[in-house]
């Protein structure tokens, strides 16, 4: 019985301190991520080699409040258009690139809810 209170109340304080000063669990591409009135900015790195010609991004979740932003840069020089999402959202972004070393860029403002985010450098085909 007191571990399960002791469970309960560290449970409680994740909950204030996510509400009062924002909370992101998860670790992107790999498993969804849970926000809890979070702002904030997350880069990663991917690199597109000769056999490839574009990165693409998958983005898909639910917020309940706030929203999303992803972009792709390339040395500091924004490539693509910068998305953003807000509500229920699932899409596909597809970018034509050089090889290189480029940076997927995401960005929350007042997040609330599940965001699964995939990115990969790919082949690119249009249709």
């Amino acid at each position: 019985m007191r571990t399960l209170l002791v469970l309960a109340a560290i449970v409680g304080g994740v909950y204030l301190y996510g509400i009062n000063y924002g909370l992101a669990l998860g670790l992107p591409p790999f498993t969804p991520v849970y926000y809890l009135n979070h702002t904030g900015e997350r880069i990663y790195g991917v690199r597109v080699a000769g056999g490839s010609d574009a990165v693409k991004i998958k983005v898909n979740g639910e917020l309940k409040k706030g929203r999303v932003s992803v972009w792709v840069t390339h040395n500091d020089r924004r490539v693509g258009k910068v998305r953003t999402y807000k509500g229920t959202f699932k899409d596909e972004v597809k970018i034509k690139v050089e090889p290189g070393n480029y940076t997927v860029h995401l960005k929350t403002v007042d997040a609330e809810g599940r965001v699964r985010y995939d990115w990969v450098s790919t082949k690119f085909k249009p249709f």
